[in-house]
């Protein structure tokens, strides 16, 4: 068996279709002229990490147990992060593998075949008890435990919503410094945060000489430092390792200097990070430094305003390039079993400017297809026989243009209450007694059902019509100039199957083009209007009713032959059987966290 995967993250059908009915996709119209393309049928809800895994899986959330970027637990209504699980453990908190259904790299390794999944969501932290290797995507946290929140240091006070702020402190004639936080430590007095010292000289109108952690780096406004590895101290002859990228944004007047999110050094985490090492050890040594965020686009630091537009850009080519560098290697000494990698700067770019600047998105798709012809060239050079080349996506993308506060239409609705009013009222602000339905997460809202939640009312014999009354009103929910908000309402059996199921919530609400749930409903909030205009530079998604967001494949065979093409038939694609998951583990829980904590640790993500 030889099988090679391209996982390229929101490639959506209309737009291809429309680049390749102009002949600006030359290397994928090879393969549907061959017959080998085909709209994906993607699962519900239709979020990066959920699809992913249903794809890599052959199931849908119900027999893999990722519903939704946020979950929550049913007892207390605390909300968790459902890709970074945690366990208290006697050595602390340790991170858990967010589900433990078989994937058809497992299927592949099992069947005796070398498998590797690069940049996979939802593989953090590796298991070295599955003999596949793995370079974890999305999911993967920064040094903090936190999805990845950016450094701000800049010589003017100000305020960001998203990324950490330092002021600057004069040190002299142009010369400048700060103190970063690291990591938190035990120390006599409890949990601190390590820290480093850091100084700005500008040496002109162009350039500043950056130190930190006894590195002197010369930086040009505008570009991208190399990647830094630093080292905190944490105890007698003991440090933490961290790697960042500096890129110095004012010089004249204000100085201003961004770090990206402190990040697990590969050769030097404290946490599972790959496996086997000697993978990452390969490819940092033989290739160069790379990141190892699950979300190393900046698109909180774009959306704050502290990088321009063509320094985002700049950070997703590199983080392309040096993902491709590490797909080439491993491709280059292929011989059988499964190559897989996701590439994901495409779902960035998207989310920033499918809105505004579809030139910019239409240079990226270009792109990849370019990509494409390259692995199929290196293959080719490889003279493998009867070999499987897969391309496909998780979802498509579509325009955002309204936030939807479902909470609060809950409580215009008459099935929520609040205790309190306050601007942005939390779970916490909730008069459960009097209750009967909260939203938690990008699709997903449940009752609150005696017996199950901590204050449930909902008796047993009122959950179906009320489900019924709630869905009925949320697809009659028109927006001021009479579009539908929410094109599709799916009750918990029509959209999951499986063992977990139950724990699944009770409506998916799949949204219509141009509507998306607000941050405010992902982290379980509510605001003072039920929607309102989304004027953020992130302005495109694709959470929302999945029939409008299939996915793609393209394949090195003709395809026309299996109608309605969906992730439940990825495993047989890829590996030629399908997958018994007949021996499904429970999905991993998490431990108790506050509403604080799990906005900390969802600051990186930029959907929330």
């Amino acid at each position: 068996m030889k099988t090679v995967i391209l996982g390229f993250d929101s490639f959506d059908p209309a737009t291809f279709e429309r680049l390749q009915s102009t002949g600006r996709m030359p290397n994928l119209t090879k393969l549907v002229d061959q017959g080998g393309y085909s709209r994906l049928e993607v699962c519900s809800p239709p979020q990066t990490e959920v699809s992913w895994t249903s794809i890599a899986t052959g199931v849908d959330p119900g027999s893999h147990g990722i519903f939704d970027f946020v979950h929550r637990d049913p007892e207390t209504y605390i909300p968790y992060v459902s890709i970074l699980p945690t366990k208290q453990t006697a050595l602390g908190e340790q991170y858990q593998p967010p589900y433990t259904t078989k994937t058809f790299f497992q299927e592949a390794a099992e069947m005796g075949y070398p498998a590797t999944a690069l940049w996979w969501p939802a593989l953090f932290p590796a298991r070295p008890d599955i003999p596949v290797a793995t370079i974890p995507g999305l999911g993967t946290p920064d040094i903090r435990g936190q999805i990845g929140v950016g450094i701000y240091l800049t010589t003017e006070p100000t305020e960001k919503k998203k990324v950490r702020v330092l002021r600057l402190e004069p040190a002299g004639d142009r010369k400048f410094t700060a103190t970063i936080e690291g990591p938190s430590i035990k120390s006599k007095d409890g949990m601190r945060s390590a820290t480093l010292p850091v100084a700005i000289e500008i040496l002109d109108d162009q350039t500043a000489a950056l130190t930190i952690d006894n590195q002197k780096l010369q930086l040009s406004q505008g570009k991208w430092s190399p990647i830094i590895e630093l080292k905190f101290a944490a105890g007698f002859a003991f440090s933490i390792q961290a790697i960042t990228q500096a890129v110095l944004t004012e010089v004249k007047g204000r100085v201003s200097l961004y770090l990206l999110p402190l990040q697990i050094h590969p050769l030097h985490s404290l946490w599972l990070y790959a496996t086997p090492s000697s993978l990452v050890k390969d490819s940092w040594k033989k290739i160069g430094p790379f990141l190892t965020l699950g979300w190393p686009q900046d698109t909180n630091a774009l959306e704050d305003g502290c990088i321009s537009d063509e320094q985002f850009l700049s950070l997703c080519e590199s983080i392309f390039e040096s993902r491709k560098k590490i797909y080439f290697r491993l491709l280059d000494n292929f011989k059988e079993g499964v190559l897989a990698g996701i590439f994901d700067d495409l779902d960035r770019v998207q989310h920033m400017f499918l809105r505004t600047s579809q030139e910019i998105v239409e240079q990226w798709y270009i792109k990849l297809d370019q990509f494409v012809g390259e692995v199929h060239a290196r293959i080719e050079k490889l003279g493998l026989q009867k070999y499987r080349f897969l391309i496909l996506s998780d979802h498509g993308f579509r325009v955002f243009e309204q936030k939807v506060h479902v909470n609060r239409w809950l409580v215009e609705n008459g099935y929520m209450t609040l205790s309190r009013q306050t601007e942005t009222p939390e779970l916490g602000d909730v008069d459960w007694g009097r209750t009967r339905a909260y939203a938690v997460g990008l699709n997903s809202l449940y009752l609150n059902i005696a017996s199950r939640e901590g204050q449930g009312i909902v008796k047993p014999e009122e959950i179906e019509p009320l489900l019924e009354e709630i869905k009925t009103k949320l697809l009659s929910w028109k927006a001021p100039d009479g579009r539908q908000i929410i094109s599709r309402v799916l009750l918990k059996h029509e959209a999951f199957n499986g063992p977990y199921t139950r724990l699944g919530p009770d409506l998916v609400i799949g949204y219509a083009p141009g509507f998306r749930a607000s941050s405010e409903t992902g982290l379980g909030k509510s605001a003072a209007v039920s929607m309102e205009a989304n004027q953020g530079h992130w302005g495109a998604d694709h959470c929302i009713d999945s029939l409008m967001v299939p996915g793609v494949i393209f394949a090195n065979r003709d395809i026309r032959n299996m109608p309605g093409i969906s992730f439940r038939d990825v495993p047989f694609l890829a590996l030629g059987k399908h997958l018994d998951q007949s021996y499904i583990k429970p999905p991993s829980q998490t431990g108790t966290h506050g509403q604080k904590d799990l906005e900390e640790r969802l600051k990186g993500l930029g959907y929330l």
